[in-house]
């Protein structure tokens, strides 16, 4: 075998160097690809935390006040069943008294805990409904919108951060003839979705009040857009059975948002409780936030492996010269 030109010996060392200088280049681009990727990563989990954190806080408060509201109606459902009867009987007994009284005085719809009507402080008015001598009187669902929320007496800045309130003035929700109980409730609060939701209901959709033990249906049958003085569309009508579901809207909720149910029968025009159109959204919501969860695991584990498959802490392969 003859010995190697030196031409040949050159060319052998210029194609090791060319190769080296390849790899330093692919090493490179592959240090640049992994920063590019780490990036892209923080980028995609800061967005998803920040998308889906007000929800996620809404939803774990929202669970909260579930909680508080079926504890309300489960401590009214060990009273004895006599002790349950003389708190509607007096309940029914105090509504009739405010509608022939004409409502002298309806607790102004203003949240701002600051306004306060007569009624607020009314020890009778106090007493009526109270589950083991608390605020509470009973539970308010809306299965449309997830709305599962206890009903506190009075409507003041304290009950509506974590509740519904009882517009004091107005009937107290135990339904009857000559009867309409105004409920209220908060919209936007970060940490609980309340009546947030409250302007997707329409006419037709049922929601349900708990009291004592008994579950009475509405079904909307107005929706009006009122002033926070308009206190007249809050009154009595003679002979209806209704409840009015209260809460801010307009820009800088400067108006009231008056959603109004009359009340049907069960089952035969309203359904019971468990069989309402459930809420769509919601399920929707809490799918995105468990799909995003899976697709950031799943990209911190692909960014591993290049689109070839090659893990990326592997040698960049060396070609035979």
């Amino acid at each position: 075998m003859g010995m190697a030109t030196p031409d040949v010996w050159t060319d052998i060392a210029d194609a090791v160097r060319d190769r080296r200088a390849r790899d330093r280049r692919a090493r490179r681009l592959l240090g640049r690809g992994r920063i590019y990727a780490a990036a892209a990563l923080a980028c995609l989990i800061i967005g998803g935390i920040l998308v889906c954190m007000p929800r996620i806080q809404q939803l774990i408060g929202d669970r909260t006040v579930d909680q508080q509201a079926r504890g309300v109606s489960q401590s009214a459902a060990t009273f004895p069943s006599s002790s349950r009867q003389d708190a509607i009987r007096s309940a029914v007994e105090y509504n009739e008294r405010l509608y022939r009284s004409g409502q002298p005085q309806i607790g102004e719809p203003v949240f701002d805990g600051k306004t306060k009507g007569d009624f607020q402080g009314d020890d009778e008015y106090r007493r009526q409904l109270s589950v083991n001598g608390l605020d509470a009187m009973g539970e308010l669902l809306i299965p449309k919108i997830s709305v599962d929320l206890p009903i506190m007496h009075g409507a003041g800045q304290d009950v509506l951060e974590h509740a519904a309130g009882h517009l004091a003035g107005t009937s107290l929700p135990v339904g009857g003839e000559n009867t309409r109980a105004v409920i209220t409730g908060h919209s936007n609060l970060k940490g609980a979705t309340l009546f947030t939701r409250l302007g997707e209901l329409e006419k037709g959709d049922p929601f349900y009040i708990k009291v004592m033990g008994n579950t009475m249906a509405y079904r909307v049958s107005d929706i009006r857009i009122v002033a926070p003085t308009d206190t007249k569309a809050l009154r009595i009508r003679k002979g209806r059975d209704e409840v009015t579901l209260l809460t801010c809207t307009g820009q800088g909720n400067t108006l009231r948002l008056l959603v109004t149910g009359e009340r049907n029968s069960m089952p035969d025009q309203a359904p019971l409780p468990g069989d309402a159109p459930g809420d769509t959204k919601q399920a929707a919501a809490v799918s995105l936030i468990v799909v995003a969860g899976i697709l950031i695991v799943g990209f911190m584990v692909c960014r591993r492996h290049d689109i070839f498959g090659r893990h990326v802490n592997d040698p960049v392969p060396r070609g035979r010269i």
